[in-house]
């Protein structure tokens, strides 16, 4: 059984590990798993609907069927997806030209992100006070001329380093892209069968149709006279 000065540690350590509290701490913590947001874009999330719903009317083209809306809403879920996919590539590639990041993907790489996190606090932190020492040292108008003289390049990967770099996260985004081509391919497979079907009926119907007037013109109760005004 738990003694009275246990029950108070065990309060006063859980009021500390709660987490945040504000509502500023509270929207921040909950974007800490969020890498890119794409699990997030379907017809069913409100944010993403009006650009999906346009893009499956546009393949419907004015036709009403909601069996044929359906199929075309996914086959425009899938297709903002694979938009998404390819600018988080693009983004990707460019996050990595900094040398100090660290892919979203790979395993066990908090350690590795706080490492760069802390070594590039203590670049920009040397910069600085090299920047301060310099206006205490020289004049305004000496400082300004050497600024504009000297400007700061930051140093970045090439386009192929950081290609090599994101690889963890380009893997990860094929996988997205792959189950939304699947899925897509899926959606017009079903959006062609449905059109095909219905114009299949409807060519059908027209071919009872004139069946039955021809079966009627040649009935014995009409004469050659009303055949030939039908």
């Amino acid at each position: 059984m738990s003694s009275q000065a246990q029950v108070a540690a065990n309060r006063q350590n859980g009021r500390r590990s709660r987490g945040p509290r504000t509502a500023a701490g509270k929207l921040s913590a909950s974007r800490n798993a969020r890498r890119h947001g794409l699990a997030a874009i379907n017809r069913h999330n409100p944010a993403c609907f009006p650009e999906i719903e346009r893009i499956a009317r546009a393949y419907c083209e004015g036709d009403t069927d909601p069996l044929l809306f359906e199929a075309a809403l996914m086959i425009a879920e899938n297709d903002v997806i694979l938009m998404a996919v390819h600018t988080e590539r693009l983004a990707a590639i460019a996050r990595m030209r900094d040398p100090e990041a660290i892919p979203f993907s790979q395993p066990k790489a908090s350690l590795a992100r706080a490492r760069a996190r802390f070594a590039q606090a203590q670049r920009l932190y040397a910069e600085l006070a090299a920047a301060k020492a310099r206006a205490a040292h020289d004049t305004p108008a000496k400082h300004s001329r050497g600024l504009a003289q000297e400007p700061h390049v930051p140093v970045h990967c090439d386009e192929f380093d950081a290609m090599l770099r994101a690889e963890p996260d380009l893997r990860r985004l094929e996988r997205y892209a792959r189950r939304a081509a699947s899925r897509r391919k899926r959606a017009i497979r079903e959006f062609i069968f449905i059109r095909s079907l219905r114009e299949f009926q409807r060519q059908g119907e027209e071919r009872n149709e004139d069946e039955l007037v021809d079966s009627s013109c040649r009935s014995p109760r009409y004469g050659e006279g009303d055949c030939a005004a039908q």
